[in-house]
């Protein structure tokens, strides 16, 4: 029988501020391309084997196969492929016009051992900036890094121009957002809400959801937390939950995001929901698994961006995570 699910998952949220280097256009949604081209600039760095990776020798110690694919020795029984789980990219600027020395920001957390390949990730997105993002190419460089935890004492600049500053890469643990976001969120009136700000790709009863139902947001939130867990190397159990949030009312609408597979060679559309429910409640024995996935993101397609949402009180401003 495996362990009780902990929340003792180590991470680190950076956020990164680049500069464009000339006129460009950039996609609306740029999760994807900043993921396909930062994976991209790791093999070109990094493969050794012209990329066949059928017949590597060096499967165990390959860089990109645990820095991109984020190998896992043991995964639960409904994780069938290479689930990119120790990181995750957020972009929801959906500017696509950006002129000479505007900024652009887009947010890398790392979870578990992957927060040891800080310097792999920061190398492969350097180059990206020098070789282009996107069809158009749109050139850029790193001004700074920054983190980007909700304690006060995560904060710090880890890169700033030439320079990396690893005294200020400040390790936070998952246990300790979550009760830092517990108490905020408890501290308010009002119902509560949940409002996804990138697509939502879950089944619920086998059928992709086109509403929401809140069993399945909290059973995929614990799933993840149950991936992390995995993860780190703590074969965890998913509690057998008694209750759930009542949703009271609901605005959802489809959303989709196309994106180009360089593995695949291929062009492909990713479709899911967005929108926001309202709960009539919220049993305290699920709220640690909400205030977790707003972290860690939840349902299918998360290495694209998918499945980002904040919990919120009706009538406070939503947090900005």
């Amino acid at each position: 029988m495996g362990k009780e699910i902990t929340f003792e998952i180590p991470y680190i949220r950076l956020r990164f501020l680049t500069e464009l280097l000339a006129d460009a256009r950039m996609p609306e949604t740029k999760t994807a391309a900043l993921r396909g081209g930062m994976g991209e600039m790791m093999l070109r760095q990094n493969c050794v084997m012209d990329r066949n990776c059928g017949k590597c020798f060096f499967h165990k110690a390959c860089i990109v196969r645990n820095a991109f694919y984020t190998r896992m020795e043991k995964k639960p029984a409904y994780v069938t492929g290479d689930e990119s789980v120790g990181y995750l990219i957020e972009c929801t600027d959906p500017c696509t016009e950006f002129q000479k020395g505007s900024i652009f920001e887009f947010t890398m957390t790392l979870f578990g051992d992957s927060i040891a390949f800080f310097n792999i990730y920061l190398q492969a997105i350097c180059h990206l900036g020098m070789n282009g993002l996107g069809k158009d190419r749109a050139r850029f460089r790193i001004l700074e890094v920054r983190n980007s935890g909700i304690s006060s004492d995560q904060r710090g600049t880890v890169v700033r121009g030439n320079t990396v500053n690893i005294e200020e890469y400040r390790i936070g643990m998952l246990s300790d957002h979550i009760r830092k976001r517990k108490e905020k969120l408890q501290a308010s009136n009002g119902a509560w809400s949940i409002k996804f700000l990138t697509p939502l790709s879950m089944k619920y009863r086998q059928e992709y959801m086109t509403e929401f139902w809140a069993e399945a947001l909290v059973k995929g939130a614990a799933r993840r937390v149950q991936m992390l867990d995995y993860y780190i190397g703590t074969e965890a159990e998913i509690p057998e939950f008694s209750a759930y949030p009542e949703i009271r009312a609901q605005d959802v609408r489809r959303s989709s995001v196309k994106r180009y597979s360089g593995t695949q060679d291929s062009h492909m559309t990713l479709r899911g929901i967005k929108g926001k429910a309202v709960f009539g409640s919220m049993p305290d024995e699920c709220l640690d698994y909400l205030i977790a996935g707003e972290l860690i993101h939840i349902g299918r397609n998360t290495s694209f961006g998918f499945g980002k949402y904040v919990l919120g009180r009706e009538g406070s401003r939503d947090p900005e995570l």
